[in-house]
């Protein structure tokens, strides 16, 4: 079988469409690449909002498709229209990269500490949502934000930025990682966005409360309908996982009218313990959205009356921790800050130090003292060994700044934690845990709590109540205030 595969004429979609052969290729199908531009190339003047939800980037080249011109076209998920069209169909996804957004900040700019910032956008979504959101991350006071319409492609918009159009630019994850990918054919265009991104600071935009486009970082593989021996052979590279959270994202979107034109972003995250969703913006009608939440796999868990859960709201802050005398690591390892009292106030760390936050008020916290913050693990355990080696332009490894009993890898104790337990702790049923060595510590001193219903946040903290537990009646929550309302009787 020979396929001719159709993209836009971006480096960066000619990359995606490179990315598509390649997996054909390794499924014995030979495949040739073609592209065109879309009728939101050639107009490159109009905001994408003001150019309507009919598939600006997409429906020349599914016309084309339609035609017999080529036989499978290279989309952007988010780009698509959520009605479908009836000749064609999209019949496969690979697996998606990083779906959040980035903000790029000009260095003179932040230098400078400016007031006020422009931003260059042209996402309704990310104007409406980034203008509350971006005064808490930044580690100076910032008084007004405002936006700017950008178009052209990633490598054109950075070079605006670079130019002075305006003092930051947000643009996906996605596209910065895939141009900058070492195995990219186009290293032109890689260099040209490195050589923009030099002079910016840049940080991840976290997804609670900057939730993207639907479909936003995957791909959609677009057939003729009648075409079903390409059918069958897209469902042998179709990736599951991100078919059903694509789906699931357009399914959302459509439940509130659909279309680029929205100030809404929705995220689905499929994860080893369930499956995480962000919803924010406001809809036509004015409402305002906002959803974080989790499907678990985990158990249900019984009801419980406030007496018999641990720790009570009242027994949540009882934590000593005293800050130890340990010197700045050197080398150019980032900082993974589990907590602000993490970070010791005696270090000087620089702007060109890569510091990930555990949470989104961690990272608040440590911008309130001045510290550029690059992203956060936003409380889901997340450790991101990988997922910045191309932003940083290289492996990143990482130092753990946590407390002195932390049973974790590249662990740098900077400080003493003391957690007082109840006396009456064998007497409660219902258990959030706040870390692994909490709960270590709750068992040694009450072995029979192990029979109890456990709870804590995902990743290290949850495998290890897991493992110590024999995984029997433990169920991650984003919050333990999700938890507490789902026990409470």
């Amino acid at each position: 079988m020979r396929v001719r595969i159709l993209t836009r004429a971006s480096d960066l979609a000619r990359l995606q469409g490179h990315l598509v052969q390649r997996r054909l290729d390794a499924a014995g199908v030979d495949a040739d690449l073609i592209a065109r531009e879309a009728s939101g190339d050639r107009d490159t003047a109009t905001p994408l909002w003001q150019l309507g939800n009919k598939g600006v980037f997409t429906a020349d080249l599914s016309d084309a498709l339609a035609r017999g011109d080529a036989d499978l076209v290279v989309h952007s998920w988010k780009d698509l229209p959520i009605e479908p069209r009836g000749d064609t169909i999209v019949a496969a996804t690979l697996p998606r990269e990083d779906p959040r957004d980035v903000l790029l900040i000009r260095e003179d700019a932040a230098a400078k500490r400016a007031p006020r910032l422009s931003i260059l956008s042209s996402s309704p979504r990310r104007a409406l949502m980034l203008g509350g959101l971006l005064p808490g991350l930044l580690p100076w006071p910032v008084d007004a934000i405002t936006f700017a319409a950008v178009r052209g492609n990633v490598p054109t918009r950075l070079r605006q930025l670079a130019g002075g159009a305006a003092d930051g630019l947000v643009v996906a994850k996605a596209a910065l990682d895939r141009l900058l990918d070492p195995a990219s054919p186009f290293a032109e265009a890689a260099d040209a966005v490195r050589e923009a991104m030099r002079g910016c600071r840049w940080m991840v935009l976290p997804l609670r409360e900057q939730p993207c486009a639907a479909g936003q970082g995957a791909l959609a593989l677009e057939i003729a309908v009648n075409n079903t021996a390409l059918r069958d052979v897209l469902k042998t590279i179709n990736h599951a996982p991100t078919w059903q959270a694509v789906q699931r994202e357009r399914e959302i979107l459509a439940g509130y009218g659909g279309g680029c034109a929205q100030a809404i972003g929705v995220t689905v995250l499929p994860l080893p313990f369930g499956t995480v969703t962000s919803l924010r913006g406001r809809t036509d009608a004015g409402e305002t959205l906002e959803q974080w939440s989790l499907e678990s796999t985990g158990p249900v868990l019984p009801k419980a009356p406030l007496a018999a859960v641990w720790p009570r709201p009242d027994e949540l802050h009882g934590a000593t921790r005293r800050p130890l005398s340990v010197p700045d690591p050197s080398g150019d390892r980032g900082l993974y800050v589990t907590r602000n009292e993490a970070l010791p106030a005696s270090w000087d760390v620089q702007a060109c130090r890569i510091v990930w936050a555990a949470g989104s008020s961690t990272w608040r916290k440590l911008a309130a003292r001045g510290v550029w913050v690059h992203g956060s693990s936003e409380g889901l355990g997340t450790f991101e060994p990988s997922a910045v080696d191309r932003l940083a332009g290289r492996a990143m490894t990482w130092h753990r700044l946590t407390h002195t009993r932390a049973d974790v890898a590249d662990a740098v104790p900077t400080y003493e934690a003391d957690t007082p337990l109840a006396s009456d702790l064998a007497a409660r049923t219902h258990f959030f845990w706040r870390s692994g060595s909490e709960y270590r510590l709750a068992l040694a001193a009450a072995p029979s709590i192990r029979d109890g219903w456990h709870a804590c946040g995902p990743g290290h903290t949850f495998d290890v109540v897991q493992r110590l537990s024999g995984a029997r009646r433990v169920r991650p929550y984003l919050t333990y205030d999700a938890w507490l309302e789902d026990i409470r009787e």
